[in-house]
């Protein structure tokens, strides 16, 4: 045995040996070699950034986020302040100046350019942090975008703002507010001016809310949720909901013009003794009831339900009332 072990073990070894001359053995031409890709260098490492400029006391700030806390406050200095945690640097890009007081009225918050060592190519388009909080000018206005954050804005002129995912929280909004998130809940507290907000998947909740002008209107709507309006003092509002109830607790003005609609919900309004009002009600599979005693001087079937005109006091304002599937009642406020 131990012989022909002997005997074997050379052609053992050419074997081994003409496997590793075929695997050093160039390619032929036109063969297709593989190479490992080189690891990527890694992003600029995040940090905490502050950064201030004196500006006019009227600016405009406009900035995008993609992923933050936000949180921005209206203050009495002439001055933006901007902080960012655990996030990508910025600069404060001067887009105007105003011509009396020579200081910035046009602001653009924007990423830094990367820094030697950051991914090539790579360049963030918006701010991103664990926290962004930005303190301006009380008179300031705001142009905001942003992917995916819970943002709290208090104490400025205007605000426009257009959200992804995530809520937004106003208040205190003195000239008016243009704000819409897709996936969010809307609250605004305490503000004036032309207001409109919606959301896609989301509540609304809007209470002491002021037209700041005369002819200014008031528009909420949610695709699904409820809306919650009280001390509404607009003289016209319109609020839609497709999937979810609308809420009203106020009053209807002199000469208001107001129209509440849902596709698949109730509607409620929580109103005083003293309202004059005309109501136009139209219902599907549900009903109208009312509190109050109503003067009808219309009721009639439709093709789709059921359409009620009535009228409440000497009917001074004119408030239509429309839901395919869901009660609609009249409360009396107490």
């Amino acid at each position: 045995m131990r012989i022909i072990r002997y005997i074997f073990l050379p052609f053992t070894l050419l074997a081994c040996l003409a496997v590793i001359a075929a695997a050093q053995t160039p390619p032929k031409p036109g063969t297709q070699v593989r190479v490992a890709p080189a690891p990527p260098r890694v992003p600029t490492p995040r940090t905490d950034s502050e950064m201030r400029m004196a500006v006019d006391p009227n600016v405009n700030v406009k900035f995008c986020v993609s992923e933050a806390e936000l949180k921005i406050n209206g203050w009495n200095r002439d001055e933006v302040r901007v902080f960012v945690r655990d996030g990508w640097k910025f600069n404060m890009k001067v887009l105007e100046k105003d011509k009396t007081s020579t200081k910035p009225n046009w602001l653009w918050i924007t990423p830094a350019e990367p820094e030697a060592g950051s991914v090539p190519g790579y360049r963030p388009e918006c701010l991103s942090g664990r926290t962004v909080e930005i303190d301006l000018p009380m008179n300031s206005s705001l142009n905001i975008t942003g992917r995916s954050t819970e943002t709290t804005i208090d104490s400025v002129k205007k605000v426009e703002i257009k959200i992804v995912e995530g809520g937004i929280s106003m208040r205190n909004i003195s000239g008016g507010i243009s704000a819409f998130a897709y996936q969010g809940d809307l609250t605004v507290e305490n503000s004036a001016g032309s207001i409109a907000v919606e959301t896609t998947t989301g509540n609304v909740i809007a209470y002491d809310v002021t037209p700041g002008n005369i002819g200014e209107v008031f528009r909420v709507r949610t695709n699904s949720g409820t809306v919650m309006m009280q001390n509404v003092e607009h003289r016209q509002i319109e609020a839609n909901s497709i999937t979810g109830a609308v809420n009203f607790d106020g009053k209807f003005l002199p000469g208001g013009v107001y129209s509440f609609k849902t596709s698949n919900g109730s509607i409620r309004l929580l109103l005083p003794d003293d309202t004059s009002a005309m109501f136009e009600a139209i219902y599907g599979f549900g009903s109208f009831n009312s509190d109050y005693p109503l003067e009808y001087t219309m009721e009639t079937k439709m093709p789709t339900g059921q359409k009620v005109v009535a009228r409440l006091g000497s009917g001074d304002s004119n408030v239509k009332l429309t839901t395919n599937s869901g009660t609609i009642h009249i409360f009396k406020k107490k």
